[in-house]
Protein backbone atom coordinates (compact mmCIF):
# COMPACT_ATOMS: atom_id res chain seq x y z
CA UNK A 1 0.00 0.00 0.00
CA UNK A 2 1.45 3.79 -0.60
CA UNK A 3 2.24 5.70 1.91
CA UNK A 4 -0.02 8.45 3.24
CA UNK A 5 0.46 11.89 4.68
CA UNK A 6 1.14 12.37 9.11
CA UNK A 7 -0.48 15.32 9.22
CA UNK A 8 -3.21 14.44 11.37
CA UNK A 9 -0.74 12.65 13.35
CA UNK A 10 0.85 15.76 13.55
CA UNK A 11 -2.04 17.21 14.48
CA UNK A 12 -2.97 14.80 17.34
CA UNK A 13 -0.06 15.58 18.91
CA UNK A 14 -0.09 19.69 18.69
CA UNK A 15 -3.77 19.49 20.10
CA UNK A 16 -2.75 17.39 23.07
CA UNK A 17 -0.31 19.58 24.31
CA UNK A 18 -2.52 22.73 23.42
CA UNK A 19 -5.01 20.90 25.50
CA UNK A 20 -2.63 19.71 28.09
CA UNK A 21 -1.75 23.55 28.80
CA UNK A 22 -5.28 24.97 28.36
CA UNK A 23 -6.15 22.47 31.62
CA UNK A 24 -3.12 23.32 33.75
CA UNK A 25 -2.41 26.95 32.65
CA UNK A 26 -5.74 27.99 31.08
CA UNK A 27 -7.22 29.68 34.61
CA UNK A 28 -4.19 32.06 34.04
CA UNK A 29 -6.00 33.90 30.98
CA UNK A 30 -8.73 34.59 33.57
CA UNK A 31 -6.62 35.76 36.54
CA UNK A 32 -7.89 32.41 38.35
CA UNK A 33 -4.54 30.76 38.55
CA UNK A 34 -3.64 29.69 41.92
CA UNK A 35 -1.31 27.28 43.82
CA UNK A 36 -2.83 23.98 42.32
CA UNK A 37 -1.81 25.19 38.93
CA UNK A 38 1.70 23.16 39.01
CA UNK A 39 0.22 20.20 40.53
CA UNK A 40 -2.29 20.08 37.43
CA UNK A 41 0.69 20.65 35.02
CA UNK A 42 2.47 17.91 36.70
CA UNK A 43 -0.55 15.43 37.01
CA UNK A 44 -2.93 16.00 34.18
CA UNK A 45 -0.81 17.77 31.83
CA UNK A 46 1.65 14.82 31.64
CA UNK A 47 -0.79 12.49 31.34
CA UNK A 48 -2.59 13.98 28.60
CA UNK A 49 0.62 14.82 26.36
CA UNK A 50 1.88 11.60 26.84
CA UNK A 51 -1.56 9.93 25.93
CA UNK A 52 -1.78 12.01 22.98
CA UNK A 53 1.65 11.57 21.88
CA UNK A 54 0.75 7.50 21.89
CA UNK A 55 -1.81 8.28 19.99
CA UNK A 56 -0.27 10.71 17.04
CA UNK A 57 2.56 7.88 17.01
CA UNK A 58 -0.46 5.85 16.16
CA UNK A 59 -2.25 7.69 13.92
CA UNK A 60 1.87 8.14 11.68
CA UNK A 61 2.41 4.47 11.46
CA UNK A 62 -1.30 4.36 10.48
CA UNK A 63 -0.46 6.59 7.88
CA UNK A 64 2.94 5.71 6.76
CA UNK A 65 1.41 2.01 5.94
CA UNK A 66 -1.21 3.04 3.91
CA UNK A 67 -4.12 2.36 5.98
CA UNK A 68 -7.29 4.15 7.20
CA UNK A 69 -8.89 5.03 10.43
CA UNK A 70 -12.16 3.91 11.96
CA UNK A 71 -14.77 6.28 12.61
CA UNK A 72 -14.86 4.94 16.26
CA UNK A 73 -10.68 6.59 16.63
CA UNK A 74 -11.64 10.08 15.58
CA UNK A 75 -15.33 9.79 18.08
CA UNK A 76 -13.68 8.71 20.79
CA UNK A 77 -10.57 11.25 19.77
CA UNK A 78 -13.11 14.50 19.71
CA UNK A 79 -14.76 13.19 22.61
CA UNK A 80 -11.95 13.21 24.74
CA UNK A 81 -11.07 16.85 23.12
CA UNK A 82 -14.37 17.87 24.17
CA UNK A 83 -13.88 16.67 27.67
CA UNK A 84 -10.90 18.33 27.94
CA UNK A 85 -12.05 21.96 26.81
CA UNK A 86 -14.54 21.23 29.15
CA UNK A 87 -12.45 20.43 32.57
CA UNK A 88 -10.27 23.36 31.39
CA UNK A 89 -13.10 25.88 32.09
CA UNK A 90 -14.97 23.67 35.04
CA UNK A 91 -11.10 22.48 37.10
CA UNK A 92 -10.94 24.64 40.40
CA UNK A 93 -8.21 26.81 41.63
CA UNK A 94 -7.26 27.98 44.88
CA UNK A 95 -6.84 32.17 44.71
CA UNK A 96 -6.46 35.11 46.79
CA UNK A 97 -9.69 35.21 46.82
CA UNK A 98 -10.87 31.28 47.84
CA UNK A 99 -11.57 28.37 45.74
CA UNK A 100 -12.65 29.63 42.45
CA UNK A 101 -13.52 28.71 38.82
CA UNK A 102 -13.27 30.04 35.14
CA UNK A 103 -17.10 29.85 34.81
CA UNK A 104 -18.51 30.46 37.74
CA UNK A 105 -15.85 32.16 40.52
CA UNK A 106 -16.10 31.96 43.49
CA UNK A 107 -20.27 31.77 43.77
CA UNK A 108 -21.57 29.37 45.22
CA UNK A 109 -23.95 26.87 44.20
CA UNK A 110 -22.40 27.28 40.73
CA UNK A 111 -18.50 26.63 42.12
CA UNK A 112 -19.48 23.32 44.18
CA UNK A 113 -21.57 22.32 40.43
CA UNK A 114 -18.52 23.03 38.57
CA UNK A 115 -16.19 20.87 40.40
CA UNK A 116 -18.82 18.24 40.88
CA UNK A 117 -18.99 18.23 37.20
CA UNK A 118 -14.93 18.54 37.12
CA UNK A 119 -14.28 15.33 38.54
CA UNK A 120 -16.13 13.17 36.05
CA UNK A 121 -15.36 15.05 33.20
CA UNK A 122 -11.73 14.26 33.88
CA UNK A 123 -12.25 10.59 34.05
CA UNK A 124 -14.16 10.65 30.96
CA UNK A 125 -11.58 12.14 29.02
CA UNK A 126 -8.74 10.11 29.77
CA UNK A 127 -11.15 6.68 29.30
CA UNK A 128 -11.84 8.36 26.31
CA UNK A 129 -8.12 9.15 25.19
CA UNK A 130 -6.95 6.05 26.24
CA UNK A 131 -9.46 4.24 24.00
CA UNK A 132 -8.50 6.58 20.96
CA UNK A 133 -5.32 4.56 21.67
CA UNK A 134 -6.17 1.46 21.78
CA UNK A 135 -7.86 1.79 18.35
CA UNK A 136 -5.31 4.00 16.76
CA UNK A 137 -2.46 1.10 17.86
CA UNK A 138 -5.29 -1.00 15.95
CA UNK A 139 -5.08 1.11 12.86
CA UNK A 140 -1.99 0.89 12.11
CA UNK A 141 -2.12 -2.97 12.51
CA UNK A 142 -4.69 -2.72 9.75
CA UNK A 143 -7.36 -3.54 11.88
CA UNK A 144 -9.65 -0.35 9.80
CA UNK A 145 -9.02 -1.81 6.51
CA UNK A 146 -9.57 -5.70 7.49
CA UNK A 147 -12.66 -7.25 5.67
CA UNK A 148 -15.97 -7.49 8.44
CA UNK A 149 -15.78 -11.34 10.02
CA UNK A 150 -18.58 -13.36 8.44
CA UNK A 151 -20.83 -14.52 11.03
CA UNK A 152 -22.01 -18.75 11.53
CA UNK A 153 -25.84 -17.54 11.16
CA UNK A 154 -26.46 -19.20 14.76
Amino acid sequence: MESRSPVWGVVVGAVGIVLAAWIAFGRALFGVAGSLTPVYALTLGIVVVVLHLFIAQGFIRTAQRGFGHRTATYGTLFASWGCAIALGLLIPDITADGLQTILTGTGEPGRGIAIGFANPIGIIMIVFAAIALVLARGDALGRADAPPEEEDGF
